[in-house]
């Protein structure tokens, strides 16, 4: 896994690309679900542009917690972004 955070603050994102759980993007820093959600929608807004959110689930998998946003693109392209929400999950 690659642990250099694609941007510098408190909340910082690391790990894959997203495209499943085992290459999920890990969200570090975030103190509270608040900061957490609102980090995986700039991390969805900075690589995708403007978005629509079309479902949500949540996965415990392997002792990890994720989120699974399935959502289209700004070109219309429906895809599944996985994030890995351990570290702030039910803070």
């Amino acid at each position: 896994m690659n642990w250099s955070p694609l941007f510098a603050g408190p909340v910082q994102f690391a790990g894959g690309d997203g495209s499943s759980a085992e290459s999920a993007v890990i969200i570090r820093g975030a103190k509270h679900e608040k900061d957490g959600i609102a980090a995986e929608h700039r991390y969805l807004s900075q690589n995708f542009g403007s978005w629509f959110l079309k479902r949500q689930m949540l996965l415990n998998q392997k002792g990890r917690v994720y989120d699974r946003m399935e959502i289209t693109d700004q070109n219309g392209k429906q895809r599944a972004v996985f994030f890995d929400i351990t570290d702030f999950f039910s803070k």
